[in-house]
């Protein structure tokens, strides 16, 4: 069963069409890398799928709802509830602890959360810095909990910005494996943007992302 399909988007910008009359379908239970060198339009087609961005041309659909017929209230109601989104820098609220960052997705779609952080906390191995805040922690350790924030409302669809590539390689290793243990333990469809090369053998599909369109990459 299909959970996201782009249909003919297209995203100019300055003078020039990043993406240009881009296709994608994704099954449920998916994982797809979608690969490129940075400045490509990566980041661009990743907005565009979770609704951040409006594109010239074309539409997205999440479980077969067309999301730029919405209006901004309603796309941030699908992404707090359908879409789980890794940003390349983390977004974590430094203000709040890890525990408190997990939860605040939880709170927002009020729901009861503190069985939920419980579980993420064990399930992304991080019960050790639960009380810290963010700034206080190595680029693995806020990586993880960003991950688990995303997955605080148990949602569809995970999409991640360049999960890796401001990681070493051990952490780089472990994360990329966190993706792969989502997907195939929870079922959990992923879509992963990146120029890292050391995770270009993770997904069940990849692409490469040239002149504005996808490309799939044979194995």
């Amino acid at each position: 069963m299909e959970i996201l399909r782009a249909e003919n988007l297209w995203r100019r910008f300055e003078g020039r069409d990043v993406l240009r009359g881009l296709n994608l379908s994704v099954e449920r239970g998916d994982m797809v890398l979608i690969q490129g060198p940075s400045g490509v339009g990566k980041t661009t087609l990743l907005n565009l799928l979770a609704g951040l961005d409006i594109p010239d041309r074309g539409e997205v659909y999440i479980e077969g709802e067309p999301i730029f017929t919405m209006n901004e209230d309603e796309r941030a109601r699908l992404r707090l509830h359908k879409i789980g989104m890794v940003f390349q820098d983390m977004n974590l609220i430094d203000d709040l602890t890890v525990y408190e960052n997990i939860a605040l997705p939880l709170k927002l779609a009020r729901k009861r959360w503190k069985r939920r952080v419980e579980y993420l906390l064990d399930y992304f191995g991080i019960k050790d810095i639960a009380r810290k805040k963010p700034y206080l922690l190595s680029g693995g350790e806020r990586q993880r909990v960003a991950i688990a924030r995303a997955m605080a409302n148990d949602p569809p669809l995970i999409l991640a910005d360049e999960p890796t590539s401001n990681l070493d390689d051990e952490n780089a290793e472990r994360v990329a494996g966190m993706f792969t243990r989502l997907n195939e333990s929870m079922g959990t469809t992923v879509i992963i943007v990146s120029h890292d090369p050391r995770i270009g053998h993770i997904g069940k599909r990849r692409y490469v992302l040239n002149d504005g369109r996808l490309e799939p990459l044979e194995d």
